[in-house]
């Protein structure tokens, strides 16, 4: 036996315990599974136990149970380690597994103290499992008073208790005072769950720091939730800064509030971003109580009335606004709606026909019809007017031009007649003069000069060039805009007033910076031609321009106006590129999209933008 004077635990647990054997060597015996019973103080957890009986079953059992002599029945042994494998073996015999019931045993025979022997033991499992926080806690409060049993037969140890209980079970000391105080102070409501499992070292820790009953209060007020241990601490922090979450507060009807434990409850479950409550602030005047993502859901139900009552008042303002706001819009479309009708009637399109408008709407004619006359639904629904001329989206303008047998002009709002009016035919040269004429020069300035003497009117060419705002346009006249971006001009038609630029059909005012020139462009079929001057050109060096026909193409690239033909009286009117006898559709200034095959009726050059 060892000698109890000056013990040295870490040695003598690292002995193995005697056996009452001739040669001191372990012997192993088969007993049958009905004469081994648990032993009742066992703490450790049995997991897994259909993982290891599969295991046992095809490979056997590759270790033997240490048991001991019962003390009550001489006849039965109890086990010291091999409880997981004794339950995993009583699986298989209930399943029809005969052949494992004698199981091999080794047994012991306690010499000396029964403590030491205990301790030695649970030393020696402490190699061979995996513990949770609980099992720990358990070892180490065994293992403590088993300590204390063998000072009490003689054993003195030196050093502290704490640090040979934490040698006994391979722990940290810090660890070791930690579950020391979940163990002493965890009320049963929390520990049944740590011992279980379910709850987390850290949380249990801070919660065992509390006073119990203010456990109780967090136990109640979280139900069957477990609450995270970061907001415990937060908790624990709070609390020992004063916090008690019994509010003194009034409620809307003059009452106390007594609603301490749901701000609790809150504070232990709000996300990080929602800050602490306390109780500290009514329900009433709290931001977070009506945040889209609050956590709190349990709002005062006083305060809850009352604030939907406010809120309630404000939806009913807020609807009354969006109907009168609502309502112009729709009378705004009531107007494009009738101008649209005419064209509709006179094309015979059908009620059921839909009007590509938008690029997310499709609209019935049926519907058309109803707006003409002033019905809508909600108007508070209306977020603005619908059927604006000039806001037929992208490719759908070819489109409602072709189904109404229609101008894009009228779509674009560029004049209310339906359709354009015929192209007049070109004055007849019978001398041939302007083709002798051309075919002589050598330039294109050169032929401009030519067409100035041969093709030039009795009265005299008007000159028209992009001219700044400060020049007044001529009134009541489509002219030309431009807006200047980074990839070069937007064109925009519009008409001068006599005061203010405004939208062909003249509804709405052209505002902005962006407006900063115009041109004059003739009338299509008007015969009438213009010399045009690009703005970095100086006064007299001028270009023929107007409206030329089709068959004919421009003497070099550029930007122009062309009307294309669709079929069945359809035109359709773009801004294009043109290069090497194609015109192409217009991406942004100076890049050319996809080539165009439609035939063209007339083209117009427009002059460069400086």
């Amino acid at each position: 036996m060892a000698d109890k004077k000056g013990f040295d635990l870490a040695n003598l647990l690292k002995d193995v315990p005697k056996l009452d054997t001739a040669d001191g060597r372990e012997q192993i015996e088969y007993i049958d599974i009905g004469q081994i019973e648990s032993d009742p103080d066992n703490f450790y957890n049995l997991v897994q136990l259909e993982e290891l009986a599969s295991n046992i079953a095809v490979v056997g059992l590759q270790q033997p149970l240490r048991v001991r002599t019962s003390e009550t029945n001489p006849e039965k042994v109890v086990v010291v380690s091999g409880h997981r494998r004794l339950a995993a073996l009583n699986l298989l015999i209930k399943e029809g597994r005969e052949d494992l019931r004698e199981i091999p045993c080794i047994r012991e025979r306690v010499i000396g103290s029964a403590a030491l022997q205990e301790l030695r033991l649970i030393y020696g499992n402490s190699d061979t499992r995996v513990l949770s926080s609980a099992e720990l806690a358990k070892q180490a409060e065994r293992v403590e008073l088993l300590l204390y049993q063998l000072k009490e037969e003689g054993f003195e140890f030196p050093g502290r208790m704490r640090d040979h209980v934490a040698q006994a079970c391979r722990i940290s000391a810090p660890k070791l005072s930690r579950l020391k105080v979940i163990r002493e102070n965890l009320i049963p409501e929390y520990m049944n769950l740590f011992e279980k499992d379910k709850l987390p070292e850290q949380t249990a820790y801070a919660l065992a720091r509390l006073p119990g009953d203010f456990q109780l209060r967090i136990f109640t007020a979280l139900s069957d939730k477990i609450p995270r241990g970061d907001k415990v601490e937060k908790v624990l922090s709070k609390y020992n800064e004063g916090w008690r979450w019994e509010p003194q507060l009034t409620c809307p009807d003059g009452k106390t509030c007594k609603r301490g434990d749901t701000f609790l409850r809150r504070d232990c479950e709000a996300p990080g971003w929602a800050g602490f409550c306390g109780g500290n602030t009514c329900c009433l005047e709290c931001d977070q109580a009506t945040a889209r993502y609050s956590p709190c859901e349990r709002m005062c139900s006083k305060a809850k009335a009352q604030r939907k009552e406010e809120a309630d008042k404000k939806k009913e303002e807020e609807h009354k606004r969006l109907q009168k706001q609502g309502r112009k819009w729709q009378k705004e479309t009531q107007g494009y709606a009738k101008r649209l009708l005419r064209a509709i009637d006179a094309a015979g399109v059908p009620d059921d026909a839909k009007i590509n408008w938008s690029y997310y709407d499709d609209i019935l004619v049926s519907t058309i019809r109803q707006w003409a006359v002033g019905e809508f639904d909600d108007p508070a629904d209306w977020h603005g007017a619908r059927l604006i001329p000039g806001r037929c989206y992208g490719d759908h303008l070819a489109e409602v031009a072709k189904l109404l047998k229609c101008s894009t002009d009228f779509l674009m709002g560029l004049t209310e007649d339906i359709r354009l009016a015929p192209l007049q035919e070109e004055p007849e040269d019978p001398a041939g003069a302007l083709e002798e004429a051309t075919a002589s020069a050598d330039s294109w300035d050169d032929i401009s000069k030519v067409l100035d003497q041969v093709a030039a009117p009795e009265e005299p060419t008007r000159r028209i060039r992009w001219e700044s705002r400060g020049t007044p346009p001529p009134t009541n006249k489509t002219i030309l805009t431009y807006n200047m971006t980074n990839d070069g001009p937007e064109y925009r038609p519009a008409v001068w007033t006599g005061s203010k630029f405004k939208s062909p059909n003249r509804l709405k005012e052209l505002t902005g910076l962006q407006y900063t020139h115009w041109l004059e462009v003739p009338l299509p079929g008007s015969g009438e031609t213009c010399q045009v001057a690009p703005p970095e050109l100086a006064e007299g060096q001028l270009a023929i321009c107007g409206w030329m026909p089709g068959g004919t193409f421009p003497a070099e690239p550029g930007e122009v106006v062309v009307d294309f033909d669709l079929g069945e009286g359809v035109i359709v009117r773009e801004i294009c590129c043109y290069s090497d006898g194609h015109f192409y559709f217009r991406v942004k200034s100076g890049e050319m999209g996809a080539k165009i095959d439609m035939p063209a009726v007339r083209w117009m050059w427009l002059p460069p933008v400086g």
